[in-house]
């Protein structure tokens, strides 16, 4: 049961836009949909489409569509929305609610949470449920966008510009905004904050009204505005919006950190070892084709990561760099433990669960339980040792290390 805050609070309730995709109980969603896959770096060109290898027979439950979000109609209440039967990683307690204020004034180290007036909070994650992009980004339908004939750049800038952002989840907020010109047909989503080097600036592009900032560090303070674009030039940015994010969860994962990077030694040692970018060859059983990395661990064990975003990965293992890294079976559950292979103390939540035997039959790592050194063998098939093709683990890869 959620315990409601002391303190009044301004509940907005997107009716029109933020409209719930549920299930019935023990349902997972859809990845048809493919949030914001369009949204992508400027400069790393076309998003490519997602390796569903072997994993046609996977039976994916049908939600209910959402509607397009033509016009955002907000509307003050101070009724919350009622919780609709879901499984416990899938659907958040009032998760189609935005609040003016956090349920919780101070984040888990005690430090006050970033309040202004075009911040909205999402305070129905649990603590023990692993951050989700993916999740958070459900809420938003996506437009269709249609052919569009454009006479010059666009001449207004986008309107309430917001940040959404999830307690509890430093490493990530959305950014929504409203369509005020027709010819705008894509936005350059800017986003700016302080490193030790001076001033450090991202971009990401995207067709639709939101998108996701990823690996944004914890207590940093950040600055965001959204410029509109066509193939005839840039329109007029959005004025600048700030936004500090909340401290890491020490709960969460190892906070690792230590000299500078080098491959002959912390890489191959796993002392300090960090997240590096390494093309390797996988045993692929995964929905994720982005960026893949590598990192030695103290389990004397390369585990190689491939990224659908930074919260959600395929976790895999290999002896060696050179070697085929493998698929991770669990004799007793669905890989929730794997997450301490990217040392993450939660059990974490995975892709679309099934038997082992209803799986194919394939080499791999495979252990019973958290802790217990990994054997290598047959998975899948007869064995009936479960894989799956992606994990949330709550650590943002590539994170702060």
């Amino acid at each position: 049961m959620r315990v409601e805050p002391s303190f009044p609070l301004v509940i907005l309730c997107y009716q029109c836009r933020y409209q719930k995709c549920r299930g019935s109980p023990g349902q997972r969603p859809t990845n048809s949909k493919k949030t914001n896959l369009l949204a992508k770096p400027r400069g790393k060109g076309k998003t490519g489409t997602l390796n569903h290898t072997n994993i046609d027979f996977i039976v994916k439950p049908k939600l209910t569509p959402v509607t397009p979000k033509a016009v955002k109609e907000i509307k003050e209440t101070t009724t919350t929305t009622p919780i609709a039967n879901g499984s416990l990683f899938d659907v958040w307690d009032n998760s189609s609610v935005l609040s003016s204020f956090p349920a919780s004034d101070v984040d888990v180290m005690g430090k006050k949470r970033y309040i202004a007036p075009h911040v909205r909070f999402w305070p129905g994650k649990k603590p023990d449920e692993p951050c989700s992009i993916t999740n958070s980004l459900s809420y938003f339908p996506e437009e269709e966008i249609g052919e569009q004939n454009v006479t010059g750049p666009p001449r207004l800038s986008p309107s309430n510009l917001t940040v959404v952002t999830v307690e509890g989840c430093p490493s990530f907020v959305i950014l929504d905004w409203e369509k005020t010109d027709n010819e705008t047909k894509e936005y350059d989503v800017i986003s700016t904050t302080k490193g030790p080097d001076g001033e450090e600036v991202s971009i990401v592009t995207t067709n639709q009204t939101h998108t996701a900032v990823e690996n944004l560090k914890p207590e940093s303070s950040y600055e965001f505005k959204v410029k509109p674009k066509n193939e005839l030039g840039e329109g007029p940015a959005t004025d600048p919006v700030s936004f500090s994010t909340e401290s890491a969860d020490p709960r969460v994962s190892d906070n690792l950190s230590g000299p500078s990077f080098t491959i002959d030694h912390d890489f191959l040692s796993g002392k300090n070892a960090i997240w590096t970018p390494y093309p390797f060859n996988a045993d692929s059983y995964s929905e994720c084709n982005g960026k893949q990395y590598v990192k030695r661990t103290w389990y004397r064990k390369f585990v190689g990561i491939q990224l659908c975003n930074s919260l959600r990965y395929k976790i895999y293992l290999s002896d060696s760099l050179s070697g085929k890294f493998y698929n991770i079976g669990d004799q007793t559950g669905h890989g929730e433990d794997h997450c301490q292979f990217v040392d993450s103390f939660l059990d974490g939540r995975t892709a679309n669960q099934v038997y082992g035997d209803q799986l194919p039959l394939r080499a791999g790592y495979f252990r019973a339980i958290r802790q217990q050194p990994v054997s290598f063998g047959q998975i899948g098939g007869h064995s009936h040792i479960t894989y799956v093709p992606w994990y949330e683990c709550g650590v943002p890869i590539p994170g702060k290390w």
